[in-house]
């Protein structure tokens, strides 16, 4: 099973950079998660439409959903049909960006259990704004855990427990995630998490693309552990 990074800037990319989208593959299995500004571009160029299983939504804020509404037009001019799972609130945005016979859309359900190909998809509602889910992947031998955005809060450990990889929202400071709580997380939150969870490895993503001053950096560093778009990982 692997990952790789189409995007990892939120609430807006760096220059050049891309929004919140990351390719998941198993065997012939594709699952997009997220489909943020410009994901469609890098997703095109690791991925042909016609090889793409399926995408899941974690919730449905400009910078993790905006490019489903060109990936319609490009599902219109191939005549397929893509299988979607997504929240369906805000019920403005889903209208917007689901509502249209280019995708099988089903409203993301946290009881039950998505079948992509070989891969299995399991939602947990997470600390947000917005209806937004962390998910879970899973081939049966590796599994990736993705929070979407969330603030820290203990059942998150729980949910993520065992995990090959966890893919972390750590965009917020230490000081905005102990005044704004329920938004983001914190570097040492998601190191924290990895801790809880008793998972294998961390990812660090959603940078903030506004300048040098990212959150998801250590002491001015780039760590290991820090999404790097358009890189392919192991799980």
């Amino acid at each position: 099973m692997r990952l790789t990074v189409l995007g990892c800037f939120g609430p807006f990319p760096a220059a050049g950079g891309v929004c919140s989208g990351y390719l998941v593959e198993s065997g012939e299995t594709k699952l997009l998660l997220d489909c943020g500004s410009g994901v469609l571009k890098n997703l095109l160029g690791v991925c042909p439409l016609s090889g793409l299983t399926g995408a899941v939504i974690s919730h449905l804020h400009m910078d993790h959903a905006s490019d489903l509404g060109v990936l319609r037009y490009a599902l219109e001019q191939s005549g397929r049909q893509l299988p979607v799972v997504a929240p369906k609130t805000p019920a403005a945005e889903a209208a917007l960006l689901l509502d249209h016979g280019a995708f099988l859309w089903e409203p993301s359900d946290p009881a039950r259990a998505y079948a992509f190909g070989c891969l299995t998809v399991r939602l947990f509602p997470v600390r947000h704004p917005v209806e937004t889910y962390a998910i879970s992947v899973t081939n049966g031998v590796k599994t990736l855990f993705y929070t979407g955005d969330t603030g820290y809060f203990p059942a998150l450990a729980g949910y993520a427990a065992g995990a090959d990889l966890i893919l972390a929202d750590a965009c917020f400071s230490e000081e905005d995630a102990a005044k704004r709580v329920g938004v983001h997380m914190s570097a040492s939150q998601t190191a924290g998490l990895l801790r809880e969870a008793g998972a294998g490895r961390l990812l660090r993503t959603h940078r903030f693309g506004g300048g040098d001053a990212d959150p998801c950096r250590e002491g001015g560093t780039i760590p290991a552990d820090l999404a790097q778009e358009m890189t392919t990982y192991d799980i």
